[in-house]
């Protein structure tokens, strides 16, 4: 189906099957028992009694069928890439043995290499990083972008402490920046423990605190100890949490860097809104949001992403990108960006030539 607009899937999954990636993972660990990725925090039934049934027909797939499913979607609805994360892999950032974590994020990369990219060059799968080591995922990070053609990582917001800002981590974002590779830092609700999710009932309260307090963490972890400034060419998303967030948040981190920068924020010698408006950072949008124009209007456009979240539960696609296309708010220059040049910026995509607005 033709559309005048373009677009590249910022945030695609594939719904991973631990014997596909067992297949790639090397001995003696593939002689295991026990599993390849810790287990959520809860057995919550994210699918609410068999309601919401795509995530779970991905789920049952080959590599090769999900593939073929991908493609088809595309082909419908006028996406020129599909850019697809994980589901369960980035958790392997709190296995515990540090070797076998090594083992299954080459193990993974290696997978989605091998058994989706190879499909068609529309389909760019996401790696992952064994973070409890930075200096391997600095390493793995370059094999599977010199070795195996990879165009960027997860980083699971809820990974153990401590957080991103952190200066241990400088030897992945210094390597991801000599590359030229974007990270990506995911939204997620598993372990909520760690963020106080043991206080809330059902898994919709869970789910709608836990992403977004993982991200906010991450976010205000790595821009307040400087991560955009310490390494300028770093290219980073925050993805599904929307973006309506932004406004407030930055005047708040404004707030403290205005009283406490100077002793507290040492490499920010400007507000942190400042610094994200010059910083190649990415967000995520929701095509449902109410204050979305205004978000965009007060940041700028050239920070936003579309993301159609297939398969999981709670995506909205195809309404979500049809809403996007003909949002009547946002202009068309700015609708390019958000569905197709951002994310061409982002993870380093050719740019196809966008097609003049019909008649």
């Amino acid at each position: 189906m033709a559309h005048d607009l373009p677009v590249i899937d910022a945030d695609g999954h594939i719904v991973e099957r631990e014997g596909d990636v067992l297949r790639h993972l090397a001995s003696p660990w593939n002689r295991r028992t026990g599993g390849l990725f810790p287990p959520a925090d809860q057995p919550w039934d994210q699918l609410l009694y068999g309601k919401f049934t795509q995530q779970g027909e991905f789920g049952e797939m080959s590599p090769a069928e999900e593939a073929a499913a991908w493609l088809r979607l595309m082909d419908e609805h006028g996406m020129e890439t599909a850019v697809l994360f994980p589901t369960r892999a980035p958790s392997l950032s709190r296995l515990r043995e540090q070797d076998f974590a090594v083992a299954v994020a080459r193990a993974y990369n290696t997978c989605v290499a091998r058994e989706y990219a190879t499909v068609s060059p529309r389909l760019r799968p996401v790696g992952v990083l064994p973070l409890q080591d930075p200096i391997r995922a600095a390493e793995e990070l370059r094999y599977a972008v010199t070795e195996l053609g990879l165009i960027s990582f997860e980083l699971s917001a809820l990974h153990p402490a401590p957080g991103l800002g952190d200066r241990r981590y400088d030897p992945i974002w210094a390597e991801a920046q000599r590359l030229g590779v974007a990270l990506c830092i995911h939204g997620s609700r598993s372990p909520s423990t760690d963020i106080g999710g043991d206080r809330l009932a059902t898994f919709g309260e869970v789910h709608a605190y836990g992403f977004t307090v993982g991200i906010l963490l991450q976010f205000t972890s790595m821009l307040c100890q400087g991560v955009p400034v310490r390494f300028p060419g770093l290219r980073l998303a925050f993805l599904e949490n929307g973006a309506t967030w932004l406004p407030y948040y930055l005047d708040r981190l404004d707030e403290h860097w205005e009283k406490r920068g100077k002793e507290e924020m040492p490499h920010l010698t400007e507000k942190p809104s400042a610094v994200f408006r010059r910083s190649p950072i990415y967000v995520s949008i929701e095509a449902g949001e109410g204050l979305l124009p205004e978000t965009v209007s007060y940041v700028g456009d050239d920070h936003f992403l579309y993301a159609s979240d297939i398969p999981h539960w709670d995506n909205e696609f195809p309404s979500s990108l049809e809403e996007i296309r003909n949002h009547p708010r946002l202009s068309r220059e700015t609708k390019e960006k958000l569905l197709y040049r951002n994310a061409a910026a982002l993870f380093g995509l050719g740019s196809a030539a966008l097609a003049a607005p019909r008649a």
